[in-house]
């Protein structure tokens, strides 16, 4: 009866009904013709009697232990790849185009991107304080620092005298960032303190603490416009190199996973598509070791407890697949 009531007609998806069933019915179909790891995460009536069928699709990681104590494989299930929007062709009757192969995988890939970018930007909330005082990310930060110190020093500022200062520095760029996200207010050309800077400025017992809070809350609010506008991708840059080792600790739910750094550096050209050099993936290694966001266990790489508890809260949206 149900296997009846759903077919694919013409590149077109027909149903008859809402149940449960049926949803079953379409991911199979679905799976035959994409793929077996497709899934149906969502199947229900909108209120302008269409219904939305939101699919997903899960991928294969290895997540084993690299002290060779288990050997386990999960699926990262990577949801809201594709909404479908089925119109009703006559009382409890629906139908909806497919898309075809090539635009669901590259759907697939653009979430599965996101994904990794959402993680990456969890992960950097997590470690900012740790990893602030390295080099290259004081050096990449250098400009929003200096318009957070020369703020705290004299009110007002002229927009022109801190281009001035700043020379090659984008500072009209780091200026409207900072404005739209109310770390400051422009008046008139010059530069005033905004809410968010106040609200620290207030409450901070030192400049230290001053500059590493607000610092650390432009991170954290304008993660995604200052590295994709600006161009600050130093900002995912450790991120990233921790999680080369976080996200199979937290796909797998163990934050004693153990990974020799080959399977560290494979999960960075799977995952990132970076090919990273052994001598490098050891030098960032190295220094997220000096900050306390990964530790060395011998030959392996091992994580912390506190690092492993805050990428886990921010990464319910990565889910795992039994």
């Amino acid at each position: 009866m149900i296997r009846g009531s759903v077919s694919i007609r013409d590149d077109r998806l027909v149903f008859e009904g809402t149940s449960e069933s049926v949803a079953d019915e379409i991911q199979r179909l679905l799976r035959h013709r994409y793929t077996r790891r497709l899934f149906v995460q969502d199947f229900h009536e909108a209120p302008d009697d269409s219904v939305l069928l939101k699919l997903g699709t899960a991928y294969p990681k290895d997540v084993s232990d690299s002290r060779g104590t288990d050997d386990v494989m999960k699926f990262v299930n990577v949801g809201g790849v594709e909404t479908l929007r089925a119109e009703q062709t006559g009382p409890g009757h629906y139908a909806v185009s497919l898309p075809d192969r090539d635009a669901l995988y590259d759907a697939f890939q653009t979430r599965r991107e996101e994904m990794l970018n959402h993680l990456d930007w969890t992960t950097a909330k997590a470690i900012f304080e740790a990893v602030y005082d390295l080099d290259p990310v004081r050096n990449q930060l250098n400009s929003v620092v200096q318009i957070v110190k020369y703020l705290h020093e004299e009110v007002p500022l002229a927009v022109e005298r801190l281009d001035r200062i700043q020379g090659q520095a984008n500072t009209e760029g780091y200026l409207r960032v900072l404005s739209d996200f109310d770390f400051v207010r422009i008046d008139d050309g010059a530069v005033f303190p905004g809410e968010k800077i106040e609200a620290v400025e207030s409450t901070a017992p030192s400049y230290d603490e001053y500059e590493r809070r607000v610092v650390g809350q432009i991170v954290a609010d304008a993660y995604y416009v200052l590295r994709e506008e600006l161009d600050l991708r130093m900002l995912s840059h450790f991120p990233k190199y921790a999680n080369a080792y976080y996200f199979s600790a937290v796909q797998k739910g163990d934050p004693d996973l153990h990974l020799d750094t080959e399977t560290v550096r494979r999960n960075l050209a799977t995952e990132w598509d970076d090919d990273v050099d052994p001598l490098v993936l050891n030098e960032k290694v190295d220094q997220l070791e000096s900050a306390d966001v990964l530790r060395r266990d011998g030959e392996f790489v091992t994580g912390t407890d506190e690092v492993y508890e805050s990428v886990s809260d921010g990464a319910s949206e990565v889910a795992v697949a039994d």
